[in-house]
């Protein structure tokens, strides 16, 4: 972009112009003085140092012209990516409204088969409360043991589950995944502002070319200037040796800048060039144009430098626009790559619609089989229910029938003791009346105890009476056959209850002291002899 002022300020580009035309030539110059000239070749000498700027900004314009031709490469083989995956995008789509379609309907259809067993399941639901309400007496279990009702005796265990909504799920986060890689691909701009910004693109570019080429035009005209200098110089009288002398004085306080004032000035003595007078008129007019051009040395410089200020922003806009369609162009790849995973994991996508509908099926004829099953299993569970009771009842009845055992053999253990009692009295009497003249050898039982008799129960009595608690224990098996349903887990039960300590009628039988038990000769023989 050119400087505000370019258009009313004199380029140094015109001072060859100005030795070509004659007619405009001053009619007498007066002399300048050679300190004044000497002071221009050097300013002349410094604005040559803008050829870096005018290098960089070739530099700028060359790059910009290929990132732009970089960036509208990539940013069409993007839209064409864009396209295609979007076309994609919408067939994924559609299958996954059809999958859903199909998710839909097994959902309808399972609430129509809740609704028909609905009445099932009342019905089963209250006769479980009833056993659940139902407490275990406590004389059927042992006596540490916590309260349990007569549900707590039936396993319940799970039974099916899907898996058509784990893929419902994945389908959709691979959908969602592209849709994001896409979105963020894409930029905020329309069709006509996406134009709109490729012309304003285009137009930075011919922009940085421009201002390129007229920094050239720029560093020429200064390039001129500075030969003008030179020459003006050498044809003065003492003045090339003073321009080495302060040259050399500048070069020593700010360093050299690369170009060399002997070095132009031996170039032009052994070269003769255009800028070189011939009259005096000429000299004069040279000397004129060189005082003209110089107040505008410093304006020239400034704005090469504002042209490449500009140059650089434009630059780096241009930069950013193609590392954003590189960005643009890898996303879209990446967005390609996780179409194909997808495609690669559409057949099971389908493939999953036909099980689900396929064990759908399988699970609706098993539902039917189960509903007669649960209207049996229902009567079965009354069934154990009024069981229960009459349990209660038989185990009442056992423990009357052992009271009375215990009763009977009370009093006949009262019985017993009642006639040894009178036994020993007896036979301390007997003591008492003969004992005196029988000798003690004539008959070995004659100094005898009674001999005492107990009842007790029986080996396999006590350990039946262990094993029942007192009472016996009932213990009850189920076998569970269970089927899962929507909104409720029903089960399917069979219930087989066996009484394992069969109660038998307790054997008593007479012991001898602990361990001998009394015959029935001695028996007999004891009935006899009455003793």
């Amino acid at each position: 972009m050119a400087s505000p002022t370019a258009s009313t300020r004199r380029s140094p580009g015109s001072s060859a112009g100005s030795l070509k035309r004659s007619d405009e030539r001053a009619s007498v110059a007066h002399d300048i003085p050679l300190e004044t000239l000497v002071t221009h070749l050097l300013a002349a000498k410094r604005s040559l140092s803008s050829m870096n700027h005018v290098l960089r900004a070739n530099e700028l314009a060359t790059s910009a012209r290929h990132a732009q031709e970089e960036a509208a490469l990539l940013s069409a083989q993007s839209g064409f990516l864009r396209g295609a995956i979007l076309d994609q995008a919408a067939i994924l789509v559609k299958v996954r409204r059809s999958l859903q379609a199909t998710y839909d309907w097994g959902k309808r259809d399972f609430r129509v088969l809740v609704k028909s067993m609905d009445s099932v399941d009342g019905e089963l639901g209250r006769t479980i409360e009833f056993l659940r309400s139902t407490e275990v007496n406590s004389l059927l279990r042992p006596q540490d043991e916590q309260r349990k009702n007569l549900l707590d005796f039936v396993d319940e265990e799970s039974g099916i589950q899907q898996s058509f909504d784990g893929d419902l799920l994945r389908f959709d986060n691979d959908i969602r995944d592209l849709k994001k890689i896409i979105v963020e691909s894409q930029t905020q701009e329309s069709d006509d502002e996406g134009q709109e910004s490729q012309a304003f693109a285009m137009d930075m570019v011919m922009d940085l070319v421009e201002n390129s080429s007229v920094m050239a035009q720029l560093l020429a005209s200064l390039t001129n200037h500075f030969d003008m200098c030179v020459t003006a110089i050498r044809t003065t009288e003492g003045g090339a040796a003073l321009a080495r002398r302060r040259a050399a004085e500048v070069n020593h306080l700010q360093g050299s800048d690369g170009v060399s004032i002997s070095g132009v000035i031996a170039e032009q003595e052994s070269n003769m060039s255009d800028l070189e007078p011939t009259t005096d008129g000429d000299r004069a007019e040279m000397l004129r144009v060189v005082v003209q051009d110089a107040g505008e040395v410093s304006d020239v410089v400034q704005e090469i430098q504002e042209r490449l200020v500009v140059m650089e922003q434009d630059g780096r806009v241009l930069e950013q626009r193609n590392a954003d369609a590189e960005k643009s162009y890898i996303t879209m790849l990446e967005a390609f790559t996780i179409l194909g995973s997808i495609g690669d994991r559409l057949h099971d996508y389908l493939a999953a619609e036909q099980d689900f509908k396929t064990r759908w099926e399988l699970e609706k004829e098993t539902v039917f089989d189960r509903l007669a099953e649960m209207k049996v299993m229902r009567g079965f569970y009354d069934g154990y229910a009024s069981a229960y009771n009459t349990l209660i009842l038989e185990v009442e009845r056992r423990k009357a029938v052992e009271d009375r055992v215990q009763n009977i053999w009370r009093m006949a253990q009262d019985s017993v003791d009642k006639l040894l009692a009178a036994d020993g009295a007896s036979r301390e009497a007997f003591r008492q009346d003969v004992g005196e003249y029988l000798p003690t050898d004539l008959w070995p039982g004659m100094l005898a105890v009674p001999q005492r008799w107990q009842c007790s129960l029986t080996a396999n009595s006590r350990s039946n009476r262990s094993r029942v608690q007192d009472f016996g224990r009932i213990s009850i098996s189920f076998v569970v056959i269970f089927v899962s349903f929507g909104r409720r887990m029903i089960k399917l039960f069979v219930l087989r209850a066996s009484d394992l300590a069969e109660p038998h009628r307790p054997k008593r039988r007479a012991v001898h002291n602990p361990t001998t038990t009394v015959d029935k000769d001695k028996k007999k023989m004891f009935d006899k002899t009455g003793i």
